[in-house]
């Protein structure tokens, strides 16, 4: 599987299923070993709810990080660190004082049979897992592979503390490196920025390319012990909380009358809860959302999407971002739309995309990321 983040997939989400896969009442991983440059709070936040119910139902983390470049943080790991309290975890900090930068970005599951490899871009920030460019490539395979077995030696070595290049972290040590200044907390780490806006005339310098924001999702709040009851003429059943900002959905589109398309109902009620008009990211024109309703109920969304007039089969990602929703469509056989498609049609094998009707040609399709 490739991973092509942010337009068809999110790295965290997909991350998220697969710490959290069971078979049965067992977790199907018995392992995680994740090596990455950087780690921030903000990436094991995302993170940490399933991680800690990993490590107790009887997983083993092993963490080996960089703290190059002021770009991993205090708190990212302290973070770490107090995985340990729930079960078996440790971390290593890997450096070179002459300034050979660690970098490698690999995750790696296992249990007794079978080996889950991801290499790629993503590290264990927040803007790593989620709303960074980033690219990935997963290999599923047997254990006893000699891609694995080359995998584990890469990580073994890097977390060697024998080198002199890796220690492993515990408070004592996240203190020294605080100390030393080999690491800072996050509000001293400024983001990067273009260092000057003049150019050498003194005349102001132009950006030369787009500009678009990605958010990643809120991360969920603790579930209280008893659910609250619905408010009162409410029927449970039919009460639904709106997706907060940062969530994306892909969608398969079905087209009528040229440039209409229809949003349904199980999508319109909590992705599109209160959201009256839509932006287009390509040509940055609002259209407005028209409910449909049958016997008195709403049923759809009219949507007019002006793009979709020459395309034969449309996908679109949509993204709510604060109380707006930005969205792209592109035609199949165009290289996004081609990958948005694969997401979908990926998801059908753990049901993660669902179909408006039960005929998958004629259906509209959609998929959370």
């Amino acid at each position: 599987m490739f991973y092509n983040q942010p337009l068809a997939i999110r790295f965290g989400t997909e991350l998220l299923k697969q710490i959290q896969e069971v078979t049965g009442i067992e977790t199907y991983w018995d392992s995680l070993d994740v090596a990455v440059a950087w780690v921030r709070a903000s990436g094991v936040s995302h993170l940490e709810d399933s991680l800690i119910k990993f490590l107790k139902s009887g997983g083993h983390l092993r963490f080996i990080v960089g703290i190059d470049l002021h770009n991993t943080s205090f708190e990212g790991l302290k973070a770490l660190v107090k995985l340990e309290d729930h079960g078996t975890s440790e971390t290593f900090v890997y450096h070179n004082e002459a300034g050979s930068v660690f970098h490698p970005k690999v995750y790696l599951f296992r249990n007794v049979e079978e080996a889950r490899l991801i290499v790629g871009s993503n590290n264990m920030t927040a803007s790593g897992l989620y709303s960074n460019v980033e690219a990935g490539l997963q290999l599923d395979t047997a254990l006893t592979d000699d891609v694995i077995e080359s995998a584990l030696d890469a990580m073994a070595s890097w977390r060697d503390t024998s080198s002199g290049f890796a220690l492993k972290l515990d408070k004592p040590l996240l203190s020294k490196l605080l100390d030393n200044g080999y690491i800072k907390k996050e509000a001293n780490i400024r983001p990067p920025q273009r260092k000057s806006k003049k150019k050498s005339d003194g005349s102001a310098t132009e950006k030369l390319f787009g500009s678009r924001t990605y958010a990643p999702p809120k991360i969920a709040a603790k579930k209280p012990k008893k659910k609250p009851a619905p408010p009162v003429g409410t029927n449970a059943s039919e009460s639904h909380e709106a997706d907060p900002s940062g969530t994306t959905v892909l969608m398969r589109l079905r087209k009528a009358r040229g440039t209409q398309t229809q949003i349904p109902f199980r999508v319109a009620d909590k992705f599109f809860k209160d959201i009256t008009q839509v932006e287009s990211v390509q040509s940055g024109t609002v259209h407005g959302l028209n409910p449909a309703k049958a016997h008195n109920k709403q049923n759809t969304i009219k949507l007019e999407i002006p793009e979709l007039k020459d395309f034969d089969d449309p996908y679109a990602r949509f993204e709510k971002s604060g109380g707006t929703v930005t969205y792209e469509v592109h035609d199949v056989g165009s290289p996004k739309g081609n990958q948005i498609k694969a997401t979908l049609e990926d998801g059908f094998k753990n049901e993660s995309t669902q179909m408006s009707i039960s005929d998958k040609e004629r259906a509209t399709w959609w998929r959370y990321i």
